[in-house]
Order: C-alpha cells, then structure tokens, then sequence
C-alpha cells in the first residue's frame, strides 16, 4: 500500500514508519521538524518538510495518492495549548482538516486519527472505556476532540476513518524537551543526576504504554474497524509507582522536587481497551517495568 504519516519524524510516527517500511509498504512523511528529527525518518521512507497548514500539501497528496493517511502530527504539549490556544487550534483543528479535506478529495481508502486518553478527563470511573464522558480539561485535549467530531461528520459516508485514544505513550525516541513526556523527563533526570520537577503530589495517576504496543495497534487499523478505540494496559500507575521503577531499572537515586500542579493536567487516568481487544484481537504486551527497560537503554545509549 501506498500511506502517508503525518508526524512521521516523531516519536510515535517515527516507529509506525520503521514497522510500515518492514512490512513493505511505500511511505510517504509529512512533518515540519519542529520536534521530529530528521535522522529518526526512515531511509526507505521519503519525506517532505512541510507544515500541515502549508498550501503545498494539495499538491502532495494528489501526487502520492496515499491509500491510507495515518494523522500523527499535532502540537502536543498541554502547557502551551494553555498559553497560546490560538496556535493549538491552528496546528490541531485547522490542519486536521486541511489533511482531511485532501484525504476526501483524492479518495483516500482510510484515515487514521492519533488523539488522547486525556478525553475523559477526570473521572472516577476507571478503567474508562470508550462510552465514557468527554470532559476535556485543556484546549490540547479540546481540540483533539473537536477533530473527532470533524471527522465522524466529514467522514460520513466520504472515507472509512478510524480514531485511537492512546493512553500516555513511552519509549525510544521520546524527547524530554519537546513532548513533555514524563517518563522520557524522569529517565533523562536519573541518567543525568538532575532534580526532578513534579507537579503535584506525585499521586496523580497514569495508565502507561510502551509505544511498540500502540504501533502494533495501528497496523491492526490499516484496514479493519472504524470508530472510536482506547489504546491502553488498564494498569493504574501513581507517579510515584513509577519514580520507583525507574529506580529500580537504573540503579540510580533521584532528586525530587515537588512544584504545584499544572492548570488542565488530569489527575487520574486509566483506559479500558476491551473494545479494540474483542474487534482486532489487540492487547498489550509490555508491562511497565520492562517497557522502561528498554527505553532507558535507549536514552543511555542515545547521551
């Protein structure tokens, strides 16, 4: 097949392209660089610099004529959709639906959607599935969201389309200056002896998953099931759970520095992926510690 990754120079993207390219499929990246990195884009995959707003893209993808779009790239920091939510709309709503609109009009057979577990926001009814309230708590999450929405209406009857809800996704490649990723924060902090910062109490709660996992859920997508889908453990981890793993997996002591919490950052979340593992057979294969095995490999032998 014939697929475009949007985000393909990134940290998710950037795996999906590698397994893409394995399975012989023709790749095509879009990304602008401003958190990818050019040297994680596969060398069989070919790549356009180019912001997803950019009038150029028509021109590409009627050029491509991708048989499948997976929509990966976004601005993805929760603190700056909080300071400057002019600029989370125009990346995460506008151009989503400048890549959707080219995906309708050159008849793209299936458009894949990255958005958030974050939805859900705060709730006490975990593992949330997918029939779970939408309580966005950023304009980050918001926006993802709306694009949701744009999809299920643009989408109708134009484009089969389906949307993963990632849970809060670790490993290689993960930068701890652009994404804000905290277990790719925390591992950097341990290899370099720095202080950890962390936002609230540390009781805050995530449900982690290694990104290998979440990449093997995308494939399963490539041309079965449309609509909504949890990707996630169902593991419920305290920030503090994993500031002791990390321990554990680096032999190192870390300084922590607790700060206040952060405006928009939920406080507890966990997903229920029953859904994706009754329609495509999918289930997580790493736990947390090795997941965080293998990626603090990486970050030690990437220093």
């Amino acid at each position: 097949m014939k697929i475009l990754v949007t985000g393909g120079a990134g940290f998710i993207g950037s795996h999906l392209v590698d397994t893409l390219i394995q399975d012989e499929h023709e790749v095509l990246v879009i990304d602008d660089l401003s958190t990818g990195r050019k040297e994680y884009v596969n060398k069989q995959a070919k790549l356009e610099v180019l912001d997803i707003n950019d009038e150029k893209l028509a021109e590409i993808v009627a050029d491509f004529l991708p048989d499948v779009i997976y929509h990966l790239a976004a601005q993805k920091n929760v603190r700056v959709s909080l300071e400057n939510p002019v600029l989370d709309a125009k990346i995460n709503i506008l151009g989503s639906l400048n890549i959707l609109d080219q995906a309708i009009k050159n008849k793209v057979k299936k458009f894949i959607f990255a958005s958030t577990g974050g939805i859900y926001g705060d709730t006490d009814n975990l593992p949330t599935d997918e029939s779970g309230a939408e309580q966005p708590m950023s304009p980050y999450i918001l926006n993802k969201l709306t694009f949701e929405k744009y999809l299920a209406i643009l989408g109708q009857d134009k484009i089969k389309w389906s949307v993963l809800r990632p849970a809060n996704v670790y490993g290689p490649r993960q930068d701890p200056q652009g994404e804000a990723g905290v277990v790719a924060i925390l591992l950097d902090d341990a290899i370099k002896n720095k202080t950890f910062y962390a936002y609230g109490d540390g009781h805050n709660t995530r449900d982690y998953v290694y990104v290998a996992d979440l990449v093997h859920a995308f494939i399963k997508f490539l041309d079965k099931a449309e609509g909504v889908y949890n990707i996630s453990t169902g593991q419920e981890n305290s920030l503090l759970d994993l500031i002791e793993v990390v321990k554990e997996v680096s032999g190192n002591n870390i300084n922590i520095e607790h700060r206040e919490a952060i405006v928009g950052e939920v406080k507890r979340s966990c997903l229920n992926s029953a859904k994706v593992g009754t329609d495509l057979d999918w289930k997580s294969t790493y736990d947390l510690k090795q997941g965080l095995e293998l990626t603090y490999r990486w970050f030690k032998e990437d220093k």
